[in-house]
């Protein structure tokens, strides 16, 4: 069974009691690799050969090659996110649940600066389904360009920004003094703080010592072709070894 963007509301997300980043997660390592899964999305072949995302699909094993794909700096990187949003746009969920795992470290990342608006409600379960709603929105007609950057905006401004325009458009005249002494000063944790966090309870829940110095070498250099390089191995050998390290760090901090 397929987890669809559509179907991941704020309610059903945050009654798993689990963080939501940890469920996309575990969701997404069970289908990359799901034979029906990988059946539908070799159907999306276009029109002709020359179809950037037929050809990514055609003996398609995994569908993390896609997300590899459309990352910045690769050949048709767009073209590809364009034909993965007009799929989506005809009701394959599967393909908007790719596009989602594509823009899901920017939406984080964006999403955190709003931490503070919603103390009883983590950002990122709210610019998920705003992210599927700017993905069945999207003009594919006139924008073609910058195709994962304008879907981050339009969820960002739909899940944070519109509504705090609306707030400010019914806001109250008051005493400065007043505000000073009901304003919210508790910092807000940078996406680096929050990893710390869980590196340190994934360290006293026992995950081995190797796996945590690999994510920390990761975020110091966002490339596994570096540190592969420095370890003499190939990249694949890194991914491979990233991923069982943020299974047995989320498995550790979910327990």
């Amino acid at each position: 069974m397929i987890v669809t963007v559509a179907a991941m509301t704020t309610a059903t997300l945050s009654a798993s009691g689990a963080r939501f980043s940890f469920r996309l997660d575990s969701d997404w390592a069970r289908l990359r690799t799901d034979r029906r899964a990988l059946a539908r999305a070799r159907t999306w072949t276009g029109d002709g050969p020359d179809d950037p995302l037929g050809a990514v699909v055609a003996e398609l094993d995994d569908l993390d090659v896609i997300v590899r794909a459309t990352q910045r700096g690769a050949p048709d990187g767009d073209a590809i996110l364009l034909r993965l949003v007009e799929v989506a746009r005809t009701g394959d969920e599967l393909a908007g649940r790719v596009l989602l795992q594509r823009l899901l470290p920017a939406l984080i990342a964006r999403s955190m600066r709003y931490r503070g608006f919603h103390d009883d409600v983590d950002p990122v379960e709210l610019v998920v389904p705003a992210a599927w709603e700017a993905i069945r929105s999207f003009d594919t007609a006139r924008r073609r360009r910058q195709i994962a950057a304008s879907l981050v905006s339009d969820a960002v401004f739909a899940a944070f920004r519109a509504p705090l325009r609306r707030m400010a458009a019914t806001e109250e005249i008051r005493c400065p003094q007043r505000f000073v002494e009901t304003i919210d000063t508790t910092p807000v944790q940078t996406p680096i703080e929050v990893l710390a966090d869980v590196v340190v309870a994934a360290r006293c829940a026992g995950v081995p010592a190797a796996d945590l110095e690999l994510i920390r070498r990761l975020v110091q250099v966002e490339s596994p072709n570096v540190i592969a390089a420095e370890r003499q191995v190939t990249a694949r050998t890194i991914r491979n070894h990233r991923e069982r390290a943020v299974r047995r760090v989320r498995d550790a901090v979910a327990a």
